[in-house]
């Protein structure tokens, strides 16, 4: 499926893209998700506490903290993973300031290690081959294959195509750990040819959490080989990503839910397809009943055509995407200073989800945009997409702990636990830390 990317300083982060076989035919349905995928931007961190479930509302609160001052983070791309200690079955996540989320993942018999933004808006796992030489390869880890004696290959060609960028190689197989878990014979792509869009990217590559039914190549994804070879009783996996940037404490969860990461009940939302008639098991796609913003409901395109409103809960995916009427309707209820000096004074943004409200606050949607020119400025997390459904990224993602139950077919919701509400020091980035 197409993805269109906005970069800003250095980085692409990437989803759901066009998958493209030796034939040059794209995967069955890919044409469903052309919408404004991905957004990139540089921010200061927005720092948060979150409450316990009140009533039906899942509701993060605020501090008083303003979005002020800053300190300086160490290069992402000098350092690209912060080291923490983690159990079998989690992964560690460096979080790109607030907007990209990528662990580290094992490839071939020397456990080779490399980057990738975990996606659950794609299904390849793909990473630079040693003999890739363009320009965007150049700053990155590649695959030496010549170095694992697990490596195999047929030669079979692979491309990927990006909405702003594209990689072009071929397929191969050999043992990849991830949280460390070992799948064996695992398919991969291995990039000869990156576009220029990649050149900054601090991650290495992608590492695809989404369904077989969307993979280039009909390639199985890594979690459904693990149950398959006996490392998970289920498909099923979790996220809490971190609001903080550099703080190290994100996660992903293999396996079932940590409540180390949660407190009350995780409330079950089914998986929809996405068009009337299609599979449910395509994207993480669930159905809502509308958005609210300070006690007003927001009239929704799909409400007026009296269809269900549809989104894609996507980790890969910065921002809140939607349809351009919708969205520009949820933003003229905004009134953002660019200092952020008002931001406890902005609405909470309301979901509504199989008549459970889920409330993201200010302080998880409003994100410190770098421009090129170094001009920072606070803006809401959302972009008018060109579809007419919706992306549920990060900046919703963030204000809860995510369960995404492949198996089962359904997504889970809760409130973090409380010893990860305490307030963080402020962080930026700025270009010249590239």
């Amino acid at each position: 499926m197409n993805k269109l990317f906005f970069a800003s300083v250095f980085s692409i982060v990437l989803s759901q893209a066009v998958a493209v076989r030796a034939s040059d035919q794209a995967c069955p349905d890919s044409h469903l998700a052309n919408a404004a995928k991905r957004i990139h931007i540089q921010i200061l961190d927005p720092t948060t506490k979150l409450d316990s479930v009140n009533n039906e509302l899942i509701k993060p609160s605020l501090i008083d903290n303003e979005l002020t001052g800053e300190a300086a983070i160490p290069s992402l791309i000098d350092d690209k993973l912060v080291k923490q200690t983690t159990n079998k079955g989690q992964v560690a996540l460096t979080d790109q300031q607030n907007t990209q989320y990528y662990g580290s993942f094992l490839l071939g018999s020397e456990q080779q290690q490399f980057t990738g933004i975990l996606d659950t808006g794609s299904s390849n796992i793909w990473i630079p081959d040693q003999r890739c030489t363009t320009p965007a390869c150049q700053k990155k880890t590649k695959f030496d294959s010549s170095k694992s004696t697990t490596f195999n290959t047929e030669n079979e060609n692979l491309s990927i195509q990006y909405g702003t960028g594209s990689m072009q190689g071929y397929v191969g197989y050999d043992t990849v750990t991830f949280g460390n878990m070992s799948v064996s014979n695992q398919g991969f792509g291995l990039a000869q040819q990156l576009s220029d869009d990649f050149q900054y990217s601090p991650f290495d590559g992608i590492f695809g959490l989404a369904y077989r039914s969307i993979a280039s190549d009909q390639i199985t994804p890594w979690l459904d080989n693990a149950v398959t070879q006996g490392l998970l009783p289920k498909a099923i996996f979790s996220f809490y990503l971190t609001n903080t940037p550099a703080s190290g404490t994100g996660r992903l969860i293999l396996g079932e839910p940590d409540p180390d990461y949660y407190q009350g009940d995780i409330t079950w939302h089914p998986l929809k397809p996405l068009e009337t008639g299609g599979p449910a098991d395509f994207y993480y796609n669930i159905v809502f009943d509308g958005i609210d913003v300070d006690y007003t409901s927001i009239p929704l395109t799909c409400q007026y055509a009296g269809t269900a409103c549809h989104a894609i809960v996507d980790s890969g995916t910065s921002l809140i995407v939607g349809p351009a009427e919708d969205i520009a309707n949820i933003q003229n209820t905004l009134d953002i200073n660019p200092d952020c000096s008002n931001l406890d004074q902005q609405p909470d943004l309301v979901f509504s989800i199989d008549g459970v409200k889920y409330a993201v606050p200010p302080r998880f949607y409003v994100v410190k945009q770098v421009d090129w020119w170094g001009q920072e400025q606070c803006v809401a997390g959302l972009s008018q997409g060109s579809e007419n459904f919706w992306i549920f990224g990060d900046a919703f993602m963030r204000a809860f702990y995510v369960v995404f139950d492949k198996t089962d077919s359904k997504i889970g919701l809760a409130t973090l636990a409380e010893d990860l509400k305490n307030p963080q020091t402020l962080r930026t980035h700025h270009q010249n830390q590239q």
